[in-house]
């Protein structure tokens, strides 16, 4: 099983229902794309200099998360949070657990 983690800090002043809106999106892909097995995100909970939201996803293995990665439902919620997002202030980590 993968764990895929990414974070966002969004530029300030987002309106916090972009994010919202944005999270359950991603959290909708859930059941729509194969071995992806479960998606969780949210906002932080105001901790100062930390990220504003982030994910953690669960997929099959290695081909699943490279499948994800590239399908293009998942693209079209990816590419609007990266609208969202302040300059390079986005990190990615994936376990093999």
């Amino acid at each position: 099983m993968i764990k895929h983690i990414v974070l966002f800090r969004v530029t300030e002043g987002t309106p916090q229902d972009r994010i919202e809106d944005a999270i359950q999106r991603l959290e909708a892909l859930v059941g729509v794309i194969p071995g992806l097995r479960s998606l969780d995100a949210g906002i932080d909970i105001g901790v100062a200099g930390n990220m504003s939201f982030g994910l953690v996803a669960e997929l099959d293995d290695r081909e699943s998360l490279d499948a994800f990665s590239t399908d293009p439902r998942h693209m079209e919620v990816a590419l609007s949070i990266l609208e969202l997002r302040s300059e390079a202030d986005i990190a990615v980590l994936d376990l093999e657990v």
